[in-house]
């Protein structure tokens, strides 16, 4: 695969793109989405101590799992949960997923604590005092907290970028994890103007968002039902961004796979 020129504007495009498919397949994107969610949780709750690391190695195949369904949705077919498990069917293709996972988790392990090291852990003493108004107080007036916050925010990122292209790589280019990971580096880099487009408009996307169900709540005089609204909004977006993942790779990399339209 040859890597394309990717244009600012493009990044914007990526995010309509993928709403524009998740709404033509609504409930095959969901039934996906919640099923990848149902697996992670019960690894991480139910597998004791490595748990959340399966959990969190699960993240290629998931990548994978979701381009896969917006093919199916491009080819007017509708993306069905058994995706999930496509991707482990070719014992080499399966190999190198399950390493790059390793290497995923490996790393946003690394990251956690580095963070956790640099702010003290004020975030997560902020988080497990929430239920405290007196020190919920003090936590938001604490710059470590907003600096913690700040730091995992641009950690997460930094690695999400790092692995973007990665699982597509591993899958359909053949390239070993290490090689797929530089190759992503390389690509998200040369599209450095475009993804940070990308991730400015899901930021505004969720600024609008927010305000307004805070108005709209206010004018009905249920202000309460903010955080039930937060929920089913970060499923919706969430899934959208996984449906936009396979518009990003097909506009950086020259391949047989269909253009993204």
């Amino acid at each position: 695969m040859r890597l394309k020129t990717v244009q600012a504007r493009q990044g914007v495009l990526w995010v309509r793109a993928g709403f524009r498919v998740f709404f033509r397949q609504p409930f095959g994107y969901s039934a996906l989405f919640m099923l990848f969610a149902f697996s992670a949780l019960v690894l991480a709750e139910w597998v004791p101590l490595v748990g959340p690391v399966l959990a969190m190695s699960l993240m290629p195949i998931a990548t994978v799992a979701f381009m896969l369904a917006t093919r199916e949705t491009l080819a007017g077919r509708m993306p069905r949960p058994k995706l999930l498990v496509a991707p482990l069917r070719d014992r080499e293709r399966r190999n190198r997923l399950l390493q790059l996972g390793a290497m995923y988790a490996a790393a946003t392990l690394a990251m956690l604590l580095l963070v956790k090291a640099l702010d003290g852990g004020r975030l997560e003493e902020a988080i497990n005092a929430a239920t405290d108004a007196k020190a919920a107080a003090e936590a938001i007036g604490d710059p470590m907290v907003a600096l913690g916050l700040l730091m995992r925010l641009a950690a997460m990122a930094l690695l999400s970028l790092t692995f973007w292209h990665a699982p597509a790589l591993v899958c359909w280019a053949g390239l070993n994890p290490a090689k797929a990971v530089f190759a992503s580096i390389v690509a998200c880099w040369r599209g450095r103007a475009a993804f940070a487009l990308y991730g400015l408009t899901w930021f505004a996307l969720l600024l609008v968002f927010i305000l307004l169900a805070q108005l709209l709540f206010a004018l009905i005089g249920r202000p309460q039902l903010m955080g039930q609204a937060l929920m089913p909004a970060g499923l919706l977006f969430s899934t959208v961004l996984y449906a936009s993942v396979y518009f990003s790779f097909v506009d950086s990399f020259e391949s047989d796979e269909p253009a993204a339209p």
